[in-house]
């Protein structure tokens, strides 16, 4: 039988902007939203789904991929109400606390799933991660989840080839900084046009450096990108790549910001996108599910549809009509995606064939 274990920030609360005189789109509503849903919907039935208590990680972890310095600038930060560890990040006395928390339940929910207790994990946590990286930190993130979760993984169960795949909206420049000469780590980011959002980084020519060439993927797609988009791109590239380098397990940046209602982005991911491309990956790998951006009212909607997928179940009815919604967007959509699949998979043919 498919289980699935959740693990969840407890005290995610104590890291909220409203500490610092100023909102901020990443703030506790984002998971109390989404544990509200999941209670109301009564998702966690302690067979199929169950919840995991974790216990915090601790600075050795983090410092797995981030320098010391960085932590000491963190500790720095928490003790001075006008300093910041980085780009559009907000920081308060207790989110080192709040951080080494959420990162505790990133690395049960790899547990779970390389100790074979679950065959899938979600870790529910906040703040985010794939931006931060070895020195510093950007876009609300403090720590590298995911980087941090495949050191782990490979030091504690001695795994050799995990997959980092990221569906956040915005580039997995963080964990790309992590991995870019690691060719035991393939790391895919699919993410909306690098020239029209944060971080600007992570462009369809960025494939890694020797001696991991290829083994770093970008595909950039085009402002208002719907469901056929995503789903060529994983067909075409995803699928294919992941299949010749056959991961032991896949790690999933989940952003929900490249869903339709989002209002920082603009992407039009709906339910049956994400649960298409969720559902095909379980399909054939064990998947840890990490939690990163989004910032509208949906997120419990989305994560219902994740466990769903997951657990190999029919999705939730997708009111969205895509037909109108594609006849609403800009003509060279879709031409600007088609340029961009080719020029991608012309990059990384000599890699992994995929002409």
């Amino acid at each position: 039988m498919i289980n699935i274990g959740i693990t969840f920030n407890e005290n995610h609360y104590l890291h909220d902007p409203v500490l610092k005189g100023f909102p901020c789109p990443e703030n506790p509503s984002r998971l109390n939203d989404i544990l509200e849903y999941m209670e109301d919907h009564e998702l966690i039935d302690g067979v199929k789904c169950h919840v995991y208590p974790s216990e915090p990680a601790s600075v050795e972890d983090v410092l797995r991929v981030h320098k010391a310095d960085y932590v000491s600038h963190m500790v720095e930060c928490t003790k001075d109400m006008h300093r910041s560890p980085g780009k559009d990040v907000y920081i308060c006395p207790s989110s080192l606390d709040v951080a080494l928390q959420a990162l505790g339940c990133v690395l049960n929910a790899g547990d779970l799933v390389a100790m074979g207790k679950c065959t899938h994990s979600f870790a529910l946590v906040r703040p985010p991660g794939h931006h931060a990286g070895p020195d510093g930190s950007s876009g609300f993130c403090l720590l590298n989840h995911s980087g941090i979760l495949v050191k782990y993984l490979q030091e504690k169960y001695g795994l050799e080839r995990i997959v980092v795949l990221n569906i956040d909206a915005h580039s997995s420049d963080g964990t790309y900084s992590v991995f870019e000469a690691d060719p035991n780590v393939l790391c895919i980011s699919i993410h909306q046009d690098q020239s029209t959002l944060y971080p600007y980084k992570g462009f369809i020519r960025d494939i890694g450096v020797r001696p991991a060439l290829g083994y770093c993927i970008n595909m950039e797609m085009p402002p208002e990108s719907s469901n056929p988009e995503y789903g060529i791109v994983y067909d075409e590239i995803v699928e294919k790549v992941l299949d010749r380098f056959d991961p032991e397990v896949v790690i999933l940046e989940c952003g929900f910001d490249a869903y339709y209602k989002e209002p920082l982005t603009k992407l039009n991911l709906t339910i049956n996108g994400y649960y298409r491309i969720i559902f095909k990956l379980a399909s054939k790998w064990n998947i840890i599910t990490l939690l990163e951006g989004g910032y509208h009212d949906d997120l419990g909607l989305l994560t219902s549809v994740v466990l769903r997928a997951l657990l190999g179940e029919d999705n939730v009815k997708d009111e969205v009509d895509l037909i109108d919604l594609l006849a609403s967007r800009h003509a060279k959509t879709r031409k600007e995606f088609e340029n961009n699949l080719s020029t991608l998979k012309t990059i990384l043919d000599p890699y992994w064939g995929l002409w």
